[in-house]
């Protein structure tokens, strides 16, 4: 049987020579692992693109409510059984929400009733009232930071003279940024919060939910 002649090779003329062969195919192989890098990197790419693009639109989407809308009123109310007395809180318009309500103990304090309340442009302010509350605990909601002098929220008779802590003009946008407080006989009243704007719309209410309690 006659053994078979090596093909010609396109562009040679010729039959190719073993040197040849082996560097077409060393040079096919290295296309193909090149091909293939390239398409590994293009769908890691895609893909942490896609993660990217789900975290924007789940995470930051500006228009998505995040905050559980807690209703503070209910939860006050359904708590009176566990507190010395009325618990105070503020009625406050549709803008505000609470992202907690709650009935805690802490060192200082018998027993506190606390609000979270988000506001308008992006604010915050704590509500919180110590039954049978003391100097240290009140020294830790303003970070034992001096008191700066008197404030008083509220309308005509129905105004409340407050200690405030402010510290706006160097921790301004923190959570404690401006503080007012108010003792009453068997409870102490802390709203804190990060700006005096912000503040001040909550003290003004309870400014007000004092005043009705008095004419009971």
């Amino acid at each position: 049987m006659a053994s078979k002649e090596p093909r010609e090779v396109a562009g040679l003329g010729r039959p190719e020579t073993p040197g040849e062969k082996n560097d077409r195919v060393q040079k096919a192989r290295g296309e193909r692992r090149a091909r293939q890098t390239m398409r590994n990197l293009v769908w890691s790419l895609l893909v942490s693109l896609g993660v990217m693009a789900l975290l924007i639109i789940v995470v930051v989407r500006p228009d998505t409510n995040l905050v559980d809308d807690i209703d503070w009123v209910v939860i006050a109310q359904e708590g009176t059984d566990s507190l010395p007395e009325d618990p105070v809180y503020p009625i406050l318009y549709d803008l505000w929400k609470s992202n907690r309500a709650e009935i805690t103990t802490e060192p200082g304090a018998n027993v506190v009733w606390s609000i979270g309340l988000l506001g308008p442009e992006n604010s915050y302010v704590a509500f919180d009232q110590g039954f049978g509350a003391d100097v240290s605990w009140v020294a830790a909601k303003v970070d034992q930071a001096p008191a700066t002098g008197e404030v008083s929220f509220g309308y005509g008779t129905d105004a409340v003279e407050w200690v405030e802590y402010d510290r706006t003009a160097f921790d301004d946008g923190s959570n404690n940024a401006y503080v007012i407080i108010r003792e009453l006989d068997t409870s102490i009243l802390v709203i804190a919060g990060t700006s005096k704007q912000a503040v001040a719309q909550v003290a003004e209410d309870v400014a007000y939910q004092l005043s009705m309690r008095a004419t009971r």
